[in-house]
């Protein structure tokens, strides 16, 4: 499994980029599904940075978003779109944040914060390990619920 260090490293970082060193396609799927369409899955588990907290994985290998082609960019982006307005109606949050990263796991996906005036991360960057947040099937399900409408399920 690749890290941040990885990038260091050119031959590492050229490996764990590669779909066959990939966690996601090695599995065939994410973990913590809660939706899927044909070109994403949007995942989220039990424990969170916060509370309302998704990601929009995509089903293409691919490592930037860029790299995908322009309808599968296009559906990506529309997916991402969908489930950010999810949380939004579901969870009236101040703003939303959106992070790519991919240094851990190099396989394109976007994560979604939804983000209060009471978070503990006002006035910084989110960080998993300040904080976390444990989520119940209620949670989650309401959250599955939301995202299920919004992708026409």
């Amino acid at each position: 499994m690749a890290t941040g260090s990885a990038w260091s490293d050119p031959a590492r970082w050229e490996e764990a980029r590669r779909r066959e060193s990939c966690l996601i396609c090695q599995r065939g799927e994410p973990l913590d599904i809660l939706v899927e369409s044909e070109q994403t899955w949007v995942t989220g588990g039990t424990k969170a940075p916060l509370p309302g907290y998704a990601c929009v994985v995509s089903k293409h290998h691919v490592v930037e978003p860029f790299h995908l082609g322009v309808s599968d960019a296009a559906a990506f982006w529309r997916d991402a779109m969908l489930a950010a307005d999810a949380l939004d109606r579901l969870l009236a949050p101040v703003k939303i944040n959106y992070e790519i990263h991919g240094n851990t796991i190099p396989h394109l996906h976007l994560h979604l914060f939804p983000r209060f005036a009471d978070d503990p991360f006002v006035g910084a960057p989110i960080d998993p390990r300040r904080a976390s947040f444990e989520r119940s099937a209620d949670d989650l399900r309401r959250i599955r619920e939301a995202l299920l409408v919004a992708f026409g399920g």
